[in-house]
């Protein structure tokens, strides 16, 4: 805990010498609008509150951001591994706010813009953070509906909208997008009262079934997985490890394995790594290192 709290003293030491602030954030957000709920420096002291709480970021601009295109993007701390999250937390978003599921792009595990996330495991990501996304956008339609009152002249009771495009109910010819409310300027505003999620009968995208928006990249291998990624001089390393507990290692010969071409051995005090950029021939290698351990014996309380 000591360590850990250390380590977010000098976190926030970096913040305070670098300045950033609500008015550095907007800047680095970009075009758009930018709607604040409750507004804390997220980078000083939410991060810190909801580490120890496990509580999920009141601030709208931590979920979402309309662009002046009218698309939305959704950022979440959630990743998605094969469970479909990448498909379903838009569909959430795409339904509170009201626009098409291809109108939502999803930034995930993103630690510069994404909320804080205490990780993506135990069936938590769509009955907590869902839920929690949800309420972002509700909150987000029920602003937009404001902006566009403003824009039109008319109470909000009299709007209605569908597909990103706020109507007159009694004019269609009445109309703004919410690419149109943005027109490139940053707009800050808190919603009025309270934003209820929809009810289950007024769902027209959550209860649909749409392919996943990344079966395509998926099944044509386009899509980039970690072992993928390639950087210049990135090696793999694989490391020597005794054949039990406490082992200590009394002779190692590295000859062989120091034959194969492109391959580095690291030998720190016998911590023992084997480095190559192809990460099967950094194994080929490391089963060529001959040893001899003192194993003791593993005794059993």
């Amino acid at each position: 805990m000591e360590q850990e709290t250390n380590v977010y003293d000098e976190f926030k030491d970096f913040v305070n010498e670098h300045k950033i602030s609500r008015r550095s954030f907007i800047k680095m957000a970009g075009g758009g609008i930018l709607l604040f709920f409750t507004f804390r420096n997220v980078l000083l002291h939410g991060q810190q509150d909801r580490r120890d709480q496990h509580e999920m970021p009141t601030d709208f601009n931590a979920y979402l951001k309309i662009g002046i295109d009218g698309r939305v993007t959704c950022y979440t701390g959630k990743i998605e591994m094969g469970q479909g999250v990448i498909t379903s937390l838009a569909q959430m978003l795409a339904e509170e706010i009201d626009v098409a599921l291809e109108s939502v792009d999803m930034v995930m595990g993103n630690t510069d813009l994404c909320p804080w996330d205490m990780g993506t495991f135990g069936s938590m990501s769509t009955p907590v953070f869902g839920t929690e996304l949800r309420k972002a956008g509700a909150k987000a339609r029920k602003v937009l509906l404001e902006l566009g009152a403003e824009y039109l002249k008319l109470p909000v009771e009299n709007l209605v909208i569908v597909n990103g495009v706020i109507f007159n109910k009694k004019n269609k010819s009445e109309k703004v997008s919410y690419a149109e409310l943005g027109k490139g300027e940053k707009i800050e505003k808190s919603p009025t009262g309270e934003a209820e999620t929809k009810k289950p009968s007024e769902f027209s995208v959550i209860n649909k079934s749409f392919k996943r928006t990344d079966a395509f990249e998926k099944v044509t291998g386009k899509a980039k997985y970690t072992a993928d990624i390639q950087l210049p001089g990135m090696v793999y390393a694989k490391i020597l490890r005794p054949p039990a507990l406490n082992a200590k290692l009394l002779e190692v010969d590295l000859s062989e394995a120091e034959k194969i071409d492109g391959v580095q051995i690291i030998n720190d005090s016998g911590l023992i790594a084997v480095l190559h950029k192809y990460p099967d021939i950094a194994e080929f290698a490391l089963s060529k290192i001959k040893t001899k351990y003192d194993s003791p014996e593993i005794k059993v309380d």
